[in-house]
């Protein structure tokens, strides 16, 4: 029985699933940049044998735009090793400052709603040390604080 790794990698040798193949690629492109140009790739494609990244940062396109080579390079030395990788036809590279804000995902807010005290601060206090007896008093003043 075959693994699923190897129908995987059957089925991504196949001509109509390339662009597969072509993805994992260019990330493991991406995770082979420095790790600030890495974070600034919001995704990249392929278009007349020219590979785009898009960036999120003009600032890091001048940056990347300044380590092509660099990235040329890279591209040349994973069709080398990777046997996957052969077939990408990539005669240039260029990137650009995409004009779509990404929204962060911030967690929801907590709820700030207070719930009224049920108890109403009626009980004795039997308490014989001194320090205990103390945190008793101090916990039955706050509930009837929070009772109005």
């Amino acid at each position: 029985m075959k693994s699923s790794e190897n129908i995987i990698a059957h089925l991504t040798g196949k001509p109509r699933f390339q662009k597969i193949s072509q993805k994992r690629c260019f990330e493991k492109l991406i995770s082979l940049l420095p790790p600030q140009l890495a974070r600034a790739v919001m995704f990249t494609y392929v278009k007349n044998q020219t590979l785009f990244f898009v960036l999120n940062h003009p600032g890091l396109k001048m940056e990347f735009n300044y380590k092509i080579n660099l990235i040329k390079s890279l591209l040349k030395k994973i069709k080398d090793i990777d046997q996957n990788c052969k077939n990408i036809d990539v005669t240039d590279v260029k990137a650009f400052v995409s004009n779509k804000i990404t929204l962060e995902e911030k967690p929801p807010p907590s709820p700030t709603w207070r719930y009224k005290e049920r108890a109403y601060g009626r009980f004795y206090n039997f308490a014989s040390d001194e320090k205990l007896k103390d945190l008793f008093n101090q916990i039955k003043a706050q509930i009837k604080q929070n009772e109005t």
